[in-house]
């Protein structure tokens, strides 16, 4: 039996969890409960799942933990510490409505790789560390929620379902229509603060789930198109020390599988990739 394409299985999960977030408040209107929240602090089953950097504020600003909506970040954490960021790349719905947007900008040939500075998630960080530091010194309300896209989008069918409109959810189409144009997942690699934490968990532990890169195996030139545009994050997996801000989604991967297997998952101890300068723009591979 032919396995299916990792872009193919990502896809589905993608959708799966779209859908079912949508449907998430349709169902608890009528009478079903045992699952229920949104993508800050969603129950399934009586357990507690929430995003990590959702109770970082509120412990910040309450200054106390909250330990059952903190053992749901934990399991987020930990989920993150094995497999890196994985949620944005199988489960953030805007992530999805990124890549999308994303694709239309390349055929109408706005995307181009290197436009942007590579990388950002020292400016992610910066933001993630400022409203923390903010919602902790003043008390003020988890104001980094204002920023998850995430959870803009359960707020929408959320609202959809009590009849009514609400007016933020208009910054995502907004949002699309600029990355479209500019060519670019400026978002994601520049502004999302909720991937701060699940990166810097992954970049620091020393087990996960990691990219490799065999500069030997390689048959592609410095120039390749397929190689310069696999990443719609417009990262470089040949680096000698992989991008934190590399979700795992493989696409990378795929795209090498058809041009000479250099690139791989690792499941191990982090270390660099093997046979590479350590250049941004090696001159072979992916």
């Amino acid at each position: 039996m032919t396995r299916p394409p990792l872009r193919a299985v990502r896809r589905a999960v993608q959708i799966g969890v779209a859908l079912v977030m949508a449907a998430v408040p349709l169902a608890n209107a009528k009478g079903v409960h045992w699952i229920s929240g949104n993508f800050l602090a969603l129950d399934v089953l009586g357990l507690p799942l929430g995003d990590p950097l959702a109770v970082a504020q509120v412990a910040a600003s309450a200054r106390a933990v909250a330990w059952p909506a903190a053992l749901g970040a934990g399991l987020a954490l930990v989920l993150a510490l094995a497999l890196g960021p994985v949620f944005c790349a199988y489960a953030c719905p805007y992530g999805l409505l990124s890549e999308w947007a994303h694709a239309l900008s390349r055929r109408l040939g706005r995307a181009r790789p290197g436009r942007f500075p590579r990388g950002g998630l020292a400016a992610r960080t910066l933001l993630a560390g400022i409203g923390l530091a903010a919602v902790g010194v003043l008390g003020l309300p988890p104001l980094l929620n204002l920023l998850s896209l995430p959870a803009a989008y359960s707020r929408l069918w959320q609202h959809a379902a009590s009849g009514l409109f609400w007016l933020p959810v208009l910054a995502v189409p907004a949002l699309l229509l600029v990355e479209a144009l500019c060519g670019a997942r400026l978002w994601c690699r520049f502004v999302c603060p909720q991937s701060v934490l699940l990166a810097l968990v992954h970049r620091l532990a020393a087990h996960g789930l990691r990219l490799a890169f065999e500069a030997k195996r390689c048959t592609c030139g410095r120039d390749d198109r397929a190689c310069l545009t696999a990443c719609s994050l417009d990262l470089d997996p040949r680096r000698k020390t992989p991008s934190a801000a590399c979700t795992n989604c493989g696409d990378c991967v795929e795209a090498c599988r058809r041009r000479g297997r250099a690139l791989g998952f690792s499941l191990g101890p982090r270390r660099e990739n093997p046979g590479e300068s350590g250049s941004t723009r090696p001159a072979g591979g992916l």
